[in-house]
């Protein structure tokens, strides 16, 4: 199967954590015969192929990266550090189950805190907790009542009425909030960083400027990488791992399981502490509110970032970013204003576009698939990839050295991802979804 015959456009990175963007490893320049071929150096990819040669360290495993390490969503997202994936997230399906995936996550970002502190990096977290803020009394109501039963559970979840929120974030436009101690803020690019650094470590080759342009699935997998000029090279894998998430469409395997949906975010320049003060965000911790498309805000190096409040789909999985991002701007200017008045002529000197992977039911499998169980993949994380994605790498390793099966009781554990209609279906169907989405926003904010 072969990618699309030219590489998809993909956005210039322009986020905020540009300037932390480990430098780029020469491109592949040769043949090559491998035991792991993993492709994509974001989150996944970079965090399977360390924790596969941490436990194989007579293997050969490289990445493969079609610009540089975390030029995509891994580089481009809001740092929110969750503890839970998204379809377990203030919901309890199973109460023994929905303990048991916000420990499997809080013990993760243990491990991240470890990994980034090992390579000095640990200046590039916060774990001062994050927010879920109430958009409504009977969404309030509502946390209040899921509050009590998690911590029946034994989560460290705490409720905080209006007078909290105030009291902390310093605006009066939310009813109350869910607070997660265990939750933070992280400088998405310095956890990059982290995982280039301990995978060349530990013996993983890296090559960026590297994209896979065909592929042929088998009990060897053949992989011809390069294009656009320069000459291609070819490489055998007895097993892949597809670490490429929204950009998991063009490349020719598991492609009608996500779809490439973009969503924007600004970032002020470094404000003074007297601003803060002066709008009343004395805790400085993250949050964002409950509606469908969400807003969620930061606080990284005396900035202010905020994001989301809109997806956007563009037919055939569109990659590069074509809708007004001075219009985002504005929008997004907007509601941060909404949210502190006093920032009224607020200025953001960044705003950016990301792509996230959102299957059909907004559900995110890691797992192992194809006729000879040699494709390995993590996706659909639907904005909470920082977490999920990282782990996902203890996961695909332990599967793949066929000692998976405790991670198999776990529901995102190859969990069925439904296919995609094709186009124009799956244009017209976003569109409708996300339309829907914003009414149910507009009717619930009454």
């Amino acid at each position: 199967m072969r990618m699309d015959k030219q590489r998809p456009e993909i956005d210039p990175n322009s986020s905020v954590w540009k300037g932390d963007q480990p430098s780029r490893n020469p491109r592949l320049d040769r043949d090559l015969t491998v035991d792991v071929a993993v492709i994509g150096a974001g989150f996944t990819g970079l965090s399977s192929a360390y924790h596969l040669k941490q436990r194989f360290p007579n293997k050969h495993i490289i990445v493969l990266e079609a610009r540089g390490a975390g030029h995509g969503a891994s580089g481009r997202n809001g740092g929110m550090l969750l503890t839970s994936p998204l379809s377990e997230y203030m919901t309890i399906s199973r109460p023994e189950l929905h303990k048991k995936l916000y420990d499997v996550g809080a013990a993760n970002i243990e491990r991240i805190v470890g990994l980034m502190g090992s390579f000095g990096l640990g200046d590039g977290i916060r774990r001062d907790g994050s927010l879920v803020v109430n958009t409504s009394r009977r969404k309030a109501q509502h946390a209040s009542d899921y509050v009590e039963k998690a911590r029946s559970l034994g989560l460290p979840l705490e409720y905080w009425p209006k007078d909290r929120v105030v009291q902390e974030l310093g605006t009066v436009v939310y009813w109350g909030g869910i607070y997660d101690p265990t939750a933070g803020e992280i400088n998405p690019m310095k956890l990059v960083l982290t995982l280039k650094k301990a995978a060349e470590g530990a013996g993983v080759a890296i090559y960026e400027e590297s994209p896979v342009i065909r592929l042929k699935s088998g009990p060897v997998m053949e992989l011809e990488v390069g294009g656009e000029g320069e000459s291609s090279h070819e490489v055998t894998a007895t097993a892949v791992v597809v670490g490429t998430n929204g950009y998991t469409p063009h490349l020719g395997l598991l492609d009608n399981k996500v779809m490439a949906v973009h969503t924007e975010m600004a970032a002020t320049p470094p404000l003074d502490d007297s601003l803060f003060e002066q709008i009343g965000w004395k805790s400085r911790i993250t949050f964002h509110d409950d509606r469908q498309q969400l807003f969620h805000l930061g606080t990284p190096d005396n900035r202010i970032t905020i994001g989301a409040g809109n997806t956007e789909y563009q037919f055939n999985n569109g990659i590069r970013y074509e809708k007004d991002i001075d219009g985002r701007r504005r929008a997004l200017t907007d509601e941060l204003v909404r949210i502190y008045p006093k920032l009224e002529g607020i200025q953001f000197e960044m705003v950016w576009s990301g792509i996230m992977g959102v299957s059909l039911r907004l559900l995110e499998s890691i797992g192992v698939t194809g006729a000879h169980q040699n494709i390995y993949y993590g996706m659909g994380y639907a904005g909470h990839g920082v977490n999920m994605a990282t782990l996902a790498g203890r996961i695909i390793a332990d599967l793949y050295a066929g000692e998976g099966d405790e991670w198999k009781k776990l529901p995102y554990v190859n969990r069925p991802l439904p296919n995609i209609p094709p186009e124009p279906f799956k244009w017209l169907g976003y569109k409708t979804i996300a339309g829907f989405m914003r009414i149910q926003d507009f009717i619930n904010a009454r």
